[in-house]
């Protein structure tokens, strides 16, 4: 879904207990409104908009942007993460500003409590306020605020605070002004009554496994399938979440092109994952994951074609699978370690994380991402490209080394193959089945072949080449004659057949 389309569906929505509309910039009143959503379930504010839905757009949105941020910082207690963006739509500049319902209620503007009575900004009532006062003493019994025992300062990577204290500072998303980490701590509620609670420990120990086993992630990169006993890399990360969040950006910036073979079309085709949306989808689950259950895990698997991160969790009650691909209210299952998250720049636009993987795969040419809300938790899947439309004409697939050209006078019978592999080989994948027909169409070229000529064509391992012979010999497609040393391998009676 691009930018434009979520708000034109959000000016067809019209306003609402969590959205409104507003003309112009008036920092006050803006500062009301965002306080009311912070009391509530969150929500969006557009500026530049009539109050009946009308765009209007506004003038310098860059340089507003910047005063607002500055603003709001100070002027709603205690502080929150607020997201400020600038948003187009009918060729105008809008800015968007949006928050979840706050973990620290109730929230302030000019000493007052603001609350949202349907589509109404109101100062709430003593009852509402009773309501908040207990609702924020609920929340203090959430697992991430409880007590670490046996944390101390020096346990906690003060450096790593440090340049998180900073950050916020920089980019106008923290309202802290020393550089006292135990004041930061406390003010951000990850010091309390003279302990570090969870969330700190997550967010900056220096050895978390030991205080929280849970935090470990797991990457696995599979050389073929998830049935090849090769693995290209198997890891175990035991660190904060911000070192595990930059061990795994490097991984993924290093992945570069990748290649599938399109069954169809008997080619391969080259493609990438998007950067961004890997990225984003990691600190999603790293940030969002039920830290809570010693049995909680993250893991990621890397195929030849996907990219699956599994998470223990589910998602809220109120979101269903379905609404990951549109506009929805961001739902923090650790609100203290979102928040520290926010500060350090890596949640650029609340609530449309998910709408933006979309969007990033769709821009690359990819399947678009899907999600499974499991009964072991919520499992992201990054798909391969699209398959191509099949040619009326003979495709031309190029590349004599990988066995697969088309033209007149290729010497195997590409789909005769496939029928008979799969008679004695289920569940192969694409990369498979295009080195199977590479080593048989140099077989059928070159009879009485040997392994180490192959091994010369083709760049695996001999343990793998030995597996996928052994498919083409069941599949009676191959033979071996000769012995030991001077035999090689000749075409069976269906791969002469096959021309």
């Amino acid at each position: 879904m691009k930018e434009e389309q979520i708000i034109e569906d959000l000016l067809k929505e019209g306003e609402s207990e969590q959205l409104e509309f507003r003309e112009v910039v008036r920092k006050e009143d803006i500062a009301k409104v965002l306080c009311s959503f912070l009391n509530g379930k969150g929500g969006r504010l557009l500026l530049g908009v009539s109050d009946k839905g009308k765009v209007l757009g506004l003038p310098d949105a860059f340089w507003q942007l910047e005063q607002l941020k500055i603003y709001l910082l100070s002027a709603i207690i205690p502080e929150a993460p607020i997201t400020i963006s600038t948003e187009h739509a009918e060729g105008k500049e809008l800015l968007m500003l949006k928050v979840y319902g706050g973990s620290r209620q109730p929230y302030l503007f000019d000493g007052s409590i603001y609350y949202r009575k349907n589509a109404t900004t109101v100062k709430a009532t003593s009852q509402q306020i009773s309501e908040l006062i207990h609702g924020r003493q609920n929340s203090e019994l959430h697992w991430e605020r409880h007590a670490a025992l046996g944390v101390d300062l020096e346990n906690l990577d003060n450096k790593l605070i440090l340049a998180t204290l900073k950050e916020s500072q920089e980019n106008h998303r923290g309202n802290y002004k020393s550089t006292d980490v135990i004041d930061f701590l406390s003010y951000y509620g990850l010091f309390q009554n003279g302990s570090f609670t969870n969330a700190s420990v997550v967010l900056f120990a220096k050895n978390p496994a030991t205080y929280i086993p849970q935090i470990r992630v797991r990457l696995t990169e599979y050389a073929e399938g998830k049935t090849d006993n090769a693995l290209l890399r198997d890891e175990i990360f035991e660190d904060n979440l911000f070192t595990i969040q930059n061990k795994l950006e490097r991984y993924i910036n290093g992945l570069g092109v990748r290649s599938v073979f399109d069954r169809k079309q008997w080619k391969r085709t080259d493609f990438m994952f998007p950067v961004k949306a890997l990225q984003e989808g990691v600190i999603n689950a790293l940030m969002h994951r039920d830290y809570s259950s010693p049995s909680s895990s993250i893991s990621i698997s890397v195929y030849a074609q996907s990219f699956v991160i599994s998470n223990s969790g589910h998602l809220p009650d109120d979101i269903k699978v379905s609404d990951l691909k549109k506009s929805h209210r961001s739902h923090p299952v650790n609100p203290d370690i979102a928040h520290i998250v926010f500060l350090r720049g890596l949640i650029d636009k609340l609530g449309r994380g998910t709408v933006k993987l979309v969007e990033e795969c769709r821009a690359a040419g990819l399947k678009d991402p899907s999600w499974k809300d499991a009964k072991d938790g919520v499992i992201l899947t990054f798909n391969g490209p699209k398959a191509h439309a099949a040619k009326k004409d003979k495709p031309n697939t190029g590349g004599a080394n990988d066995g697969l050209n088309s033209e007149e006078g290729d010497s195997v019978n590409k789909r005769t193959i496939v029928s008979e592999i799969e008679k004695v080989a289920k569940g192969l994948t694409d990369t498979v089945f295009a080195r199977l027909v590479t080593i048989a169409n140099i077989i059928k070229d070159n009879p009485g072949t040997k392994v180490v000529e192959l091994l010369r064509s083709i760049d695996i391992s001999e343990r793998v080449l030995k597996q996928n012979i052994k498919i083409l010999v069941d599949a009676g497609l191959i033979i071996y004659e000769g012995s030991k040393k001077t035999g090689g391998y000749y075409p069976g009676r269906i791969l002469k057949e096959s021309t």
